[in-house]
């Protein structure tokens, strides 16, 4: 077959993996990183250094916040993916607290592809089994971030907030602003529950789906408490502010570390409170500050645990045999 006649998805696949399109990949992703940063330290500059630096938490409460929120998720995939596959997944942790920064740092889904190999190497799962177990995991979690970010959203500008953003939006229109906003963020992942159904259980389903919605409420919590701890005489109001700007960026696809996206936009909203805008800016400094240095701890520290062996490799071969011939 030429290559005018492959399919369009091969085709597409063997131009991403050209060593000239990667290295592209590497010099985008490295010149956002750049870009951010450079823009962070313009910001902060207008604020100056010093007032920022007297300004970082000192509570120890935000930084025992900090690691509870930066672990939830791994520790609630376990319930996830032990519901999923209906089996122990010993050793899971720590594969899954990689999996959460390889998508933190890097790109989004090259955790899962990392999660694929442990499952396949280690799990002895079977390959066809993993991949739809995760995509329909990755479908639930979709949907359930868009649903909790649909509801910021609602709440966002209930409350009036839309006058931060654009001063003549009354709340009424602003909720029906939002609500729309909403919709777009909810459509195309209902679409893709159409085209691409749900391998498991309704029931099942309904499960996953509800384990993904109480972690993602409980983070949502969690960073709004870690906030307040430092700037406790703001209103909720102003937290749900940044958790909004928070979410819908978390919705955005293909962004390399948008924990430093996050960073910068909160940054330029930090004029928004009604406190020292220094006493903001060291949070949020601290926040990142935390999330990039635990990126790298915990990566080091997960390749210090040790993995079980697979059960049995030569069931795992036969396995393997039986797919490519089936």
């Amino acid at each position: 077959m030429s290559e005018t006649d492959a399919p369009p998805a091969s085709g597409w696949r063997a131009w991403g993996e050209r060593p000239w399109v990667r290295r592209l990949g590497w010099v985008a992703r490295l010149l956002f990183f750049a870009g951010m940063v450079t823009w962070m330290v313009l910001k902060v500059n207008a604020i100056g250094w010093s007032q920022v630096a007297r300004s970082l938490p000192t509570n120890p409460l935000f930084y025992l916040l900090f690691v509870v929120t930066f672990l939830v998720l791994p520790a609630s995939e376990i319930a996830v993916f032990r519901t999923i596959f209906a089996r122990p997944l010993p050793g899971a942790f720590p594969v899954l607290v990689r999996k959460r920064i390889l998508n933190s740092a890097l790109v989004g889904y090259s955790g899962e592809l990392y999660l694929f190999v442990w499952l396949r190497r280690v799990i002895g799962l079977r390959s066809k089994t993993i991949a739809i177990g995760l995509k329909d995991n990755a479908i639930l979690s979709a949907v359930s971030s868009g649903l909790v970010t649909l509801l910021l959203l609602l709440g966002f500008a209930a409350a009036g907030n839309g006058r931060r953003i654009a001063a003549w939006l009354d709340p009424g229109p602003a909720l029906l602003i939002a609500g729309g906003v909403g919709a777009v963020f909810l459509a195309p992942l209902l679409f893709r529950l159409r085209r691409q159904l749900i391998a498991m259980p309704l029931a099942l389903a309904a499960r996953v789906l509800a384990i993904h919605v109480a972690r993602i409420a409980g983070v949502v919590l969690l960073q709004a408490t870690q906030w307040a701890v430092v700037l406790p005489q703001e209103p909720w109001s102003v937290w749900l502010v940044f958790l909004t700007a928070q979410m819908v960026i978390s919705r955005l696809p293909i962004v390399p570390n948008r924990d430093l996206l996050f960073l910068s936009a909160a940054l330029e909203m930090s004029g928004t409170i009604n406190g020292p805008r220094e006493a903001m800016a060291g949070l949020l400094l601290a926040g990142g500050a935390l999330t990039q240095g635990s990126n790298l701890v915990f990566y080091l520290l997960t390749a210090l645990w040790k993995q079980p062996e697979v059960e049995s490799r030569e069931a795992l071969a036969a396995e393997e045999e039986e797919e490519r011939t089936a």
